[in-house]
């Protein structure tokens, strides 16, 4: 997508739920219709890439139309989960588990969960799993100051205690 026109039409939309004329998810999602047309844009931006264009005043007033899938932090907690290290469980492979050392994910998961596609892109590092989650977050609205964390992958605890300790680091 162009740039400046993104920034046009994300410049449009801050006005209009700024000055009432929009006022619902539709309302918005009509406007951005409307003005996708105004400035040849074949995609409709995503609200994170308008929300990446509101000033840190406007935020808490933008925030509730261009928030995606609102449930996630609800409770005022963003949930983000870790994945560990594909790693053989101690007594064999079970029928049921799809994944494993061979598949490139742990062994209970197929490797196409979210998650697990995650922690792929960040080679099982812990730390950048973190990092790259709440930055999404982060960018689609969610407000990431109280996390809880979950540490996926079913054969964490017959891992290396020296494993254990150093990805919860």
């Amino acid at each position: 997508m162009d740039d400046l026109r993104v920034s046009a039409l994300a410049a449009e939309v801050i006005a209009a739920v700024k000055d009432g004329r929009v006022r619902d998810r539709d309302a918005l999602q009509n406007l951005k219709l409307k003005l996708c047309k105004r400035y040849g844009l074949e995609d409709v931006p995503p609200n994170s890439s308008i929300l990446a264009e509101v000033s840190p005043e406007d935020r808490e007033l933008l925030t509730p139309f261009l928030l995606k899938k609102p449930t996630r932090t609800v409770s005022g907690v963003a949930v983000v989960a870790v994945m560990t290290s594909p790693h053989d469980c101690p007594h064999g492979r079970c029928a049921y588990c799809p994944g494993g050392v061979g598949n490139g994910s742990p062994q209970s998961y197929t490797g196409y969960e979210p998650a697990a596609r995650r922690a792929g892109r960040n080679s099982f590092d812990p730390y950048l799993q973190v990092s790259d989650r709440i930055r999404q977050l982060s960018e689609i609205g969610h407000k990431t100051d109280k996390i809880d964390l979950i540490i996926m992958g079913g054969t964490f605890t017959s891992r290396d205690p020296e494993y254990q300790e150093e990805f919860v680091r």
